[in-house]
């Protein structure tokens, strides 16, 4: 029943993604401009192609992969006193990065072949694998395994050799399976001569058998077997099965318990939907802009050929076959019988040549319909023409800056992919580590011993390591920046752009910081905000939350002055308590003396304000006396008569 289940399964995987194969092909030979055997033959070929495909693929590489990767393994909660865990992410990230970044690093290889297929036929894989060497020793009776080194190998996976079940989503896949091509004494060390004797071993190759432009190159120069290594998440066994007798021929428990039992990541496919998960190559998508591209340039060298100086003249004229073939510079042909020949309208009524610029007026059209095209083709992919290098003369430097922009951002959802798969394979790597590896080959391939933490504490990170391993507790990422081709000229204007936005918003900080010191944290963790929006702003976030945490410590345990002794504060303080409360009593003395003699005070100075309202009004009376006084004295004056006057 088992058998024919399976069997069932690999027959329905191989029909459903049959088409994606052969697309698959097709698009690896005209990357290549792999030509059939008909147009290799001849040197004027029928078809005649400008292989924008191979520019637009290479150029997103080279975007896309520009340097080796480098891993940021932190906790998922960055606990202060939680020296273990720091010690032991740094442990992991230190073993991670050294696998990657050795000279001739796996790593390396695995991303750059699955970002290509990616790009390509649209599906990159790519899976992990445990390995340990060991020797036996002692005696026949009591021999023992010991360990000699263990490896997390990390494994390139080809997309014809990758088969999954009927899913409409990659986290509903049922199983995968691993296409496989053992020699027979390979076979024979795994699975038993036994097993290898009901196998068929024959040359085998990586193309559709029934593919007419396969290349017999690809095939295999030596006899293997077909096998594929299936991991069912429903039962959580591996299962080995053979083609030719089309049966298990072994099964086992999964010999890792991984998170997500399967061992590789989610692929990096293109364009799959909710309908069914099965790829569709980025090519398929813009194929007619490809075709209509190279029916131009077709079209375009046919007529370039043919634009040719030639002619036809009269047989009879043998001056104007002399003028062709023997004429130089300053040089007269004679002509007989001048009266005939200018009777046929002379030379111009002899010769006729080819109308070159009707053909050259079609050419620029056809040059032109292709420029157009190539156009389209940019929007459809996302390739824009500030990508390429290339500006329009008549263009604005803001409208190349707005075209670079937009197709950064149609690019940055592969950036996102690319790293999404890379962390995730790594931390599939991290997984075997942790659960396999002893703790003395942690502490050799991490170098751990020239660390600056305690020996006994980086011993017990290790042992750490080894005892627990989730997603909870571990970040392992690979971010975009630290994969794509660095762009030195953009790096320089994001970084002064932020450290003058610090500068400002330190400037203006100042003041709310010299009147409240308290609010020192609030302002850094607002500074340490804006940083986040800025790539590459994790390289010094750690640099910030300890100078926040310090800064907090601080405020909370201001430490003494230079100089000043802590008992003396101590008294100095007493000291003036002690005045502010002889001030308040010697204050409230006061208050009462005012108080008792508040009615005498009242009295005083009603008494004083009775005088001196007397002495102003006496004052007023004199003034008065001394003005009537002066009235009369006038009146008399003027009864009186004027001396010498007549009565």
């Amino acid at each position: 029943m088992e058998e024919d289940f399976w069997k069932k399964e690999i027959e329905h995987a191989e029909k459903r993604q049959k088409e994606f194969w052969k697309d698959g092909a097709k698009i690896n030979r005209r990357f290549l401009d792999e030509r059939n055997e008909t147009q290799s033959r001849i040197d004027v070929q029928s078809t005649s192609r400008l292989n924008l495909f191979h520019a637009n693929v290479t150029t997103q590489m080279a975007m896309l992969y520009g340097r080796v990767p480098k891993i940021d393994v932190s906790r998922r909660y960055d606990d202060a006193g939680d020296d273990i865990g720091r010690v032991a992410a740094e442990i992991l990230q230190r073993m991670l990065n050294t696998s990657v970044q050795a000279p001739g690093s796996n790593e390396c290889d695995v991303f750059r072949c699955c970002l290509q297929d990616r790009l390509l036929p649209g599906l990159g894989i790519a899976r992990v694998r445990y390995e340990a060497e060991t020797h036996e020793e002692g005696e026949e009776e009591e021999s023992y395994e010991v360990l000699d080194d263990e490896h997390a190998i990390v494994e390139y996976v080809h997309w014809r050799d990758f088969m999954w079940g009927y899913a409409r989503t990659w986290s509903s896949v049922p199983w995968v399976g691993f296409r496989t091509y053992p020699t027979e004494e390979e076979v024979k060390k795994k699975f038993g001569e036994e097993i290898a004797k009901q196998l068929s071993f024959e040359i085998r190759g990586r193309t559709e058998k029934d593919d007419e432009n396969s290349n017999p190159n690809y095939n295999r120069p030596w006899e293997t077997a077909e096998i594929i290594e299936i991991w069912c998440k429903k039962d959580r066994k591996v299962r080995f099965y053979a083609k030719g007798p089309d049966k298990v021929i072994k099964e086992i428990d999964a010999p890792i318990k991984f998170r997500g039992f399967f061992p590789t990541p989610e692929p990096m496919a293109a364009n799959v939907t909710t309908t069914l998960w099965l790829p569709r190559a980025d090519f398929k998508i813009a194929q007619d802009l490809y075709n209509q591209i190279d029916v131009l340039q077709t079209r375009i060298d046919t007529i370039t050929r043919a634009v040719k100086v030639v002619g036809v003249y009269d047989r009879k004229s043998e001056g104007v076959q002399r003028m062709m073939e023997e004429g130089f510079d300053n040089d007269l042909i004679p002509v007989d019988n001048w009266a005939a020949f200018q009777e046929r309208g002379g030379v111009k009524g002899q010769i006729d040549w080819m109308p070159v610029e009707d053909i050259t007026n079609v050419l620029s059209k056809l040059q032109e319909m292709r420029r157009e095209n190539i156009e389209l083709l940019y929007q459809v992919t996302g390739m824009a023409d500030i990508l390429r290098g290339q500006s329009d003369e008549y263009a604005s430097a803001s409208s190349d800056q707005l075209k670079a922009k937009f197709a950064s951002i149609r690019m940055q959802y592969l950036q996102e992919e690319f790293s999404r798969f890379a962390s995730d394979l790594m931390s599939l790597k991290a997984e075997i580590i942790c659960k396999n590896f002893e703790v003395s080959t942690i502490l050799e391939q991490s170098n751990a011993e020239f660390m600056e933490d305690l020996p006994e504490v980086i011993v017990e990170a290790a042992e750490f390591l080894r005892d627990d391993i989730n997603d909870v507790l571990w970040k392992i990422e690979i971010k975009p920046e630290s994969i794509a081709m660095i762009d030195y000229a953009q790096l320089k204007a994001e970084r002064t752009e932020y450290l003058t936005a610090v500068a400002t918003f330190l400037q203006s900080s100042q003041g709310i910081v010299e009147l409240a010191p308290k609010a020192a944290p609030m302002i850094l963790q607002m500074l340490k905000w804006g940083l986040a929006g800025f790539k590459g702003s994790q390289q010094i976030e750690g640099a910030f939350d300890r100078f926040i945490k310090q800064v907090e410590e601080d405020l909370a345990n201001p430490p003494p002055q230079q100089g000043e002794n802590p008992k003396l504060a101590e008294i100095q303080a007493k000291a003036s308590a002690e005045q502010q409360k002889e001030a308040l009593k010697a204050q409230n003395k006061m208050n009462e003396l005012i108080m008792s003699h508040k009615q005498d005070m009242e009295r005083i100075m009603a008494e004083t304000n009775a005088a001196a309202q007397q002495e102003q009004l006496q004052a007023y009376f004199n003034i008065l006396e001394k003005q009537a006084a002066a009235t009369a004295k006038i009146r008399e004056n003027r009864s009186k008569p004027k001396s010498g006057a007549v009565k």
